[in-house]
């Protein structure tokens, strides 16, 4: 029992200090699981995620300050802490949608599932055993009088964790272990010229598959475009239209997004602007995995009439886009003009883009 109620605050101080440190460079991505997550008081968000990571961190170290009182104190706010996440982690299952948490920054798996609960519930357990620690004084004791035992402990923790680490075939990002899976980076967009499709130097230019040719004198890679794919989306109205129909006449810019996914919120809430931008000049859609009738009030307000219906999102894997946010341009020519990317900044950067280059085009006199 000694060695269990020993072996609970070490794996505990362990994990927050990890997950403290993981979360450090990666604030935005809090943010962005804070939204996915549905966590209330949005404006304090970018607080909380700079908060949070040196939270965790002080947790872990305030906990080996051999200070009876101190360590029940520090004890208890760590039990609140994981049943806080707890709860929130059993309420994410119950939405509609897949969530992402990046509860340990970008270690693990951020997808919310069962595993993900029984994680959580396992670390509310030692919570609650590192409390029971705190409070019978084992834990000030061994820190004081026996410092050694508690650091053989740890290590065999570690060198545990390490072994199942490596037999699970160790960690790995997706982006590393397959680069398929990684969308080809695309040209910047050049300032459009004419309105017309096929005119130089339109957007629609804009090639978007990578080719295995050397880097041109401008450091860029030279890419292929390929023909947009026979894919079918809907309208507000229920009638269907097919992808070279929607681009007959104008190039059009895709936005898939997703619902409650932070990164796409964050993307959202660029939508007026990107629409009020960049109509004179091309179609500006978003495109959900649901009608519009079924997308909520503050999603409906921001999109307004641009916005498409992609039954289970077919059509963006027809694109080559593999997840939510995405983007991709249809060029009038009935060819992929740029994308797919994918991500929050991916997609806000390469509309970005096009505002700066229509708006440099403009003031060069090419456009109106």
């Amino acid at each position: 029992m000694t060695v269990l109620l020993l072996a609970a605050p070490i794996l505990m101080a362990l994990t927050l200090l990890v997950s403290g440190l993981a979360k450090l460079g990666t604030r935005q991505g809090t943010q962005d699981a804070m939204t996915s997550l549905r966590i209330p008081a949005r404006p304090l968000h970018p607080l909380v995620a700079n908060l949070l990571p040196a939270g965790e961190v002080v947790l872990a170290l305030a906990l080996w300050i051999p200070l009876w009182r101190l360590q029940i104190a520090v004890a208890v706010l760590i039990l609140l802490l994981v049943l806080a996440y707890l709860v929130i982690i059993a309420r994410a299952l119950t939405f509609d949608e897949q969530v992402d948490c990046s509860c340990f920054g970008t270690l693990a798996s951020p997808t919310v599932t069962r595993s993900t609960l029984g994680r959580n519930i396992i670390l509310t357990l030692l919570a609650a055993l590192t409390l029971i620690a705190a409070i019978s004084g084992i834990l000030t004791i061994t820190v004081v009088q026996a410092p050694l035992y508690l650091v053989i402990i740890a290590a065999v923790l570690l060198l545990t964790v390490l072994l199942t680490v490596l037999t699970l075939g160790g960690l790995e990002s997706p982006t590393t272990a397959d680069p398929a899976a990684t969308p080809a980076p695309a040209a910047p967009v050049p300032s459009p010229a004419a309105p017309g499709p096929d005119a130089p130097g339109t957007p629609l230019d804009r090639p978007g598959v990578v080719t295995d040719e050397e880097p041109g004198e401008d450091g860029l890679l030279d890419y292929e475009r390929t023909p947009i794919p026979a894919a079918i989306l809907q309208r507000p109205d229920g009638s269907l239209i097919s992808l070279d129909r929607l681009t007959i006449e104008r190039a059009a810019l895709l936005v898939f997004a997703t619902e409650g996914c932070g990164p796409c919120e964050r993307v959202l809430d660029h939508a007026e602007e990107w629409i009020e931008d960049l109509s004179p000049y091309l179609q500006v859609r978003f495109v959900f995995s649901r009608p519009k009738e079924s997308l909520r009030e503050r999603t409906a307000q921001r999109v307004g009439d641009a916005v498409l219906h992609d039954h289970e999102f077919t059509t963006r894997t027809a694109l080559g886009a593999r997840g939510a946010p995405s983007a991709v341009l249809l060029g009038a020519d009935g060819l992929l003009a740029g994308g797919p990317v994918t991500g929050g900044d991916a997609v806000i950067d390469f509309v970005t883009e096009m505002q700066e280059q229509i708006s440099q085009a403009r003031e060069d006199g090419e456009l109106p």
